[in-house]
């Protein structure tokens, strides 16, 4: 079972304190990587940018940690949380099969209003499953900014009919481990990322897309801007479903923007500079621009 999630702060000092608290806890968890505890990057009162940080499936905030440090060093403070189920030592764990769909929109609804008194502004950014996360929080949250990074909807290259059957019916069978490089196996790096997934779990991040989805086609976004940015050659997610939700949300009068990255080559994660370090100059500044440059 998943922590309790904290009660919405109501002052930046008890923002402080309170992530503060939840590093604690997880610092003094023996199954929890140092690497994967939660980052708090501040300059000891509320500045314009408040920025939230999540990372991607099977990773944890050492991922968004170069990333979380550029934008503090901008004049940002920053949060990164752990998501549930992440971050454990045991690389090989089976935990995130239990991860739910209403425990990832709840976290990320918690984890936003922590970050809420740390700016005048709030900026979330997401990889991957973090990316849906910010989807949720733009749909649902008086975001200022929210920048989904490849949201991970359906999988590519699956049709968005056959995916969704196909993770319906991975969801109804024994969960399966899959490894994300069959050939190296444990030895994928980084090594403060899972090497594979349970098949419960990736259908659970669909799911979860689907609950973003069906308030989208009801209900006008509450992020006051967002830009959804997709690498063109993306060999992980659909970016054709991802630019279904911003259709959806603009058909509501969102006037959401895309932004495609170009050059990078077949890869799903653009951020983590261990397996990508090109991302710092290929894409570190313009999701910099992004947050600083937002009117």
């Amino acid at each position: 079972m998943a922590p309790a999630l904290p009660a919405a702060p109501s002052s930046y000092d008890d923002a402080v304190r309170t992530i503060h608290g939840l590093i604690a806890r997880d610092a003094a968890d023996a199954a929890i990587l140092p690497a994967a505890l939660p980052r708090l990057y501040v300059h000891g009162t509320p500045v314009e940018h408040a920025v939230l940080l999540f990372h991607g499936f099977t990773n944890c905030p050492q991922q968004f940690d170069e990333l979380a440090r550029r934008y503090h060093a901008r004049g940002c403070n920053v949060y990164v949380p752990r998501i549930p189920h992440h971050g454990l030592k045991d690389r090989l764990t089976r935990d995130l099969a239990s991860m739910s769909v209403d425990e990832l929109a709840d976290f990320a609804t918690s984890a936003f209003e922590l970050t809420r008194p740390l700016g005048t502004t709030v900026s979330a950014l997401g990889l991957s499953l973090g990316g849906t996360m910010v989807m949720w929080l733009a749909q649902t949250q008086p975001l200022d900014l929210a920048v989904p990074i490849a949201p991970f909807l359906i999988p590519y290259p699956l049709p968005p009919f056959v995916g969704q059957f196909a993770m319906r019916l991975l969801a109804t069978l024994p969960s399966m481990y899959f490894w994300w490089d069959f050939r190296i196996k444990e030895k994928c790096l980084p090594h403060y990322a899972y090497p594979g997934y349970p098949t419960h779990a990736l259908a659970r991040l669909v799911f979860f897309g689907d609950v973003v989805f069906a308030q989208a086609e009801s209900a006008k976004p509450r992020a006051r801007r967002s830009v959804l940015v997709l690498n063109e050659h993306d060999n992980a997610i659909d970016n054709g479903v991802a630019r279904r939700m911003n259709a959806l949300w603009n058909a509501h009068g969102a006037a959401y923007d895309e932004l495609v990255l170009t050059g990078l080559g077949t890869r799903h994660d653009v951020i983590d500079p261990t397996t990508y370090p090109n991302g710092r100059t290929a894409v570190y500044p313009k999701l910099e621009a992004l947050v600083l440059d937002a009117r």
